[in-house]
């Protein structure tokens, strides 16, 4: 389940909408009355309740639709780029283990991001948003 205080505008989500998992970005957030989240999916824009909201794995898929060009190289370590940041990950840690960097800062993540902790971190770091 995704913190309420970790959702920006923008971010990618997995959204319930009757039964049924789809993905969606986050239009709008409110801190009243609980807390909801906007969503548009494609299909519709709704507000929905955090318990209805999920996060999605940060995949290669993830960061090719993000717009990263993947460098496969001979060392058997993938190389992501967007402009002047990179994300470097070994073959066997995947997503759980790697190194992300723009221009002098650097980041060594050690845990399962998700998308939308991607999506943030790279907002932090450019002072642009991504998605």
């Amino acid at each position: 389940m995704i913190k309420f205080s970790e959702l920006r505008e923008g971010n990618w989500v997995m959204v319930r909408n009757e039964g049924e998992w789809m993905r969606g970005v986050v239009e709008r957030i409110n801190a009243d009355d609980g807390g909801q989240i906007e969503i548009a999916t494609g299909v519709q824009t709704a507000w929905y309740d955090m318990e209805e909201v999920d996060s999605i794995p940060l995949s290669d898929a993830a960061l090719t639709e993000l717009g990263f060009a993947k460098e496969v190289m001979d060392s058997g370590n993938v190389k992501y780029k967007h402009d002047a940041f990179r994300v470097l990950i070994s073959p066997n840690a995947q997503f759980k283990d790697f190194l992300m960097w723009y221009r002098e800062e650097k980041s060594h993540i050690m845990y399962p991001m998700t998308v939308h902790q991607f999506q943030n971190r790279y907002a932090e770091m450019t002072k642009v948003p991504i998605g």
